[in-house]
């Protein structure tokens, strides 16, 4: 019998030399860009970092070259193998201050994104939780809910596009009306889960989401008490004592109190 000869493993291929010397000149040019920076500093007189010493000519060629880099193959599409990218370089490597801050939001930007997606992915699945009604599931759905808005949530004091804040706002209140519902099921993961987003929210800037999560928690203990269910309403109360005395925003603090006060005084 015949046998079939093993598979050979693939191997990464190897960046082309051109590509490697276009890389390098962009990185040259951006140097330059950089070194032209520190001349025309210590010939206007504008106060440059002294943290570096001896070597801040040389730290300043180093973000500069990272800065042109950027420029050229992040911020733009430019043409590396015309002369005006190269010029475009030490541009950006002159100017390296505003190109890093918008290759830094151009990252932020893009996992905001990323973290908005997991965030839409987690609250079809606990839809889908809340619909079975199997306990375990919501729970387990709650907890990981909770923890995509967090993430998400401790990008938002770096991000300056306010749709990117939308988004992160939007996708938020929608998980936190799907902890609500959760409450139903599995009310101590889903008060725990909305308190926890209170929190990050409060300490992320993010007041209108903080102050959302604290309605849905009034919500839950609002139906507890129709209900006479005393150890939900507790557990709602203690969550919001919570946020009234660890939240960073003072609006929420106040929210928080004032809905506390509706359920069980100590």
């Amino acid at each position: 019998m015949a046998t079939t000869p093993p598979v050979a493993a693939s191997t990464p291929k190897a960046i082309p030399t051109a590509v490697l010397v276009q890389l390098a000149g962009v990185l040259l040019a951006g140097a330059m860009g950089g070194l032209l920076y520190w001349v025309l500093a210590k010939f206007t007189g504008t106060s440059l970092p002294t943290v570096f010493g001896n070597w801040t000519a040389l730290i300043l060629m180093f973000i500069g070259a990272m800065a042109g880099a950027f420029g050229v193959f992040l911020l733009t599409a430019s043409d590396p193998t015309a002369i005006r990218t190269y010029i475009f370089a030490a541009v950006c490597g002159l100017a390296w201050q505003p190109i890093i801050t918008a290759a830094q939001q151009l990252v932020v930007n893009k996992t905001v994104t990323d973290q908005d997606s997991k965030m839409s992915d987690q609250v079809q699945q606990i839809q889908a939780a809340n619909s079975s009604g199997n306990v375990q599931q919501i729970t387990t759905a709650a907890q990981n809910t909770v923890q995509a808005v967090n993430n998400a949530l401790s990008l938002s004091p770096s991000v300056t596009d306010p749709a990117k804040k939308v988004e992160i706002e939007d996708s938020s209140r929608k998980a936190i009306n799907e902890l609500q519902t959760s409450a139903a099921t599995v009310p101590t993961a889903s008060v725990d889960g909305l308190k926890k987003i209170s929190l990050a929210a409060s300490n992320s800037g993010e007041s209108n989401v903080a102050l959302r999560a604290i309605q849905s928690l009034d919500v839950i203990g609002s139906n507890a008490t129709t209900q006479k269910n005393a150890q939900v309403a507790h557990t709602v109360h203690d969550a919001l004592l919570d946020l009234a005395h660890n939240a960073h925003d003072s609006s929420v603090q106040k929210q928080a109190q004032t809905a506390a006060a509706k359920f069980f005084e100590h």
